[in-house]
């Protein structure tokens, strides 16, 4: 079976089909199997639909279930290659309903369910690893594609939460693995040459949402031609005070972009190689209203500066705030095309009456 080094496997062993598959692949592959987790995450299951129930009432729902499938087993034998390691989990159905237990009712049950059929794409694995991480832990999506070129680098590793061990390796497979080892049923695809015009067609189809993470101006670009040909809404998270740029491109019919601060023919030029310019860029970040230490850090760029500060408490509350974003965007509701700021740092400077 080859299976791809960020996806887990998964066997079905309450079904014949599944159980097959499993007993093959074991004697093909050292597959050290952990099934100590199983009994722990049937009672937290139990206890969430029965909120009164004993432990001994879902150990006798547990035999129960086991007896009634086919096979005489329950549960899901989840391989993750890159640790060489098999768990044996709950089912889909009840590991998700364990793994968004404590989203209720901030995520109501029906919209769960919703948002469960939806899919988001991620541009740009450094500010939307977070932004990826905070989808999937919410489960604000059940389908991710994610696309980057870059590898992990040591100065990543200020607000990336990687691993040393990753070091020199794909800033993509770490996300998607990262993702696999949270919730091995919710559907990652990967586009690890980065999103081009090649792969835009792939890469967009089927989603609802999409979300701006990048540096590249012609990637930016091309994302923006793309979401308003398939009248998609799109995000861009700028973590700098605090931006998140919401285009509805899914509400009319436009023929300018960022609100109308670029035209067709500028995203059009930008999205065949063009560069930034200081008019293109300051459409993308409103350079006037850029944090005082990110003007000063401008004039360092290249000099002092190797890269673009970013701060990973920066990056944590914009990913937070684009998750948002995105699940009120999915439940269908009223959300305006605009920029707006949330800026903590702002505020943290008024007083405030207790």
């Amino acid at each position: 079976m080859g299976i791809p080094h960020f996806r887990a496997a998964k066997f079905n062993l309450s079904v014949s089909t599944g159980l097959e598959a499993w007993r093959a692949f074991s004697k093909e592959t050292d597959a050290p199997l952990d099934a100590s987790l199983l009994s722990g995450l049937w009672r937290e299951w139990f206890k969430c639909a029965h909120p009164d129930s004993s432990d001994a009432a879902a150990d006798a729902a547990f035999s129960a279930r086991e007896g009634s499938s086919s096979t005489g087993r329950y549960g899901t034998v989840v391989w993750y290659p890159w640790r060489s390691k098999a768990l044996l989990l709950l089912e889909e159905p009840e590991f998700i309903a364990v793994r968004t237990n404590r989203n209720r009712n901030k995520i109501r049950g029906d919209e769960q369910a919703e948002l469960g059929g939806k899919s988001v794409g991620i541009v740009g694995m450094s500010v939307g690893r977070s932004v990826a991480m905070a989808l999937a832990m919410e489960r604000i999506a059940g389908r991710l594609h994610l696309a980057d070129a870059d590898t992990l680098e040591l100065s990543n590793l200020n607000r990336i939460p990687g691993s040393l061990f990753e070091l020199g390796e794909s800033k993509l497979i770490s996300a998607a693995r990262a993702i696999a080892e949270i919730d091995p049923f919710l559907e990652v695809e990967v586009w690890p040459k980065g999103f081009a015009p090649e792969v835009m067609s792939d890469f967009l189809g089927g989603l609802d949402l999409v979300v701006d993470a990048c540096d590249s101006p012609n990637a930016k670009a091309l994302l923006r031609l793309g979401a308003r040909d398939r009248r998609m809404p799109l995000i861009m998270e700028t973590n700098d005070r605090g931006m998140v740029d919401i285009e509805r491109y899914d509400l009319e019919t436009t023929e300018e972009f960022l609100h109308g601060r670029i035209t067709a023919e500028q995203i059009t030029e930008l999205a065949n190689g063009g560069d930034w310019t200081p008019e293109l860029l300051d459409a993308f970040v409103d350079l006037s209203a850029i944090s005082d230490r990110a003007k000063e850090s401008l004039s360092e760029m290249g000099k002092t500066l190797i890269g673009w500060p970013q701060l990973h408490s920066d990056v944590a509350l914009g990913a937070g705030m684009a998750a948002i974003v995105a699940r009120r965007i999915l439940l269908g509701e009223d959300i305006e095309d605009q920029r707006i700021r949330f800026d903590l740092n702002e505020q943290l400077s008024i007083a405030h009456t207790a």
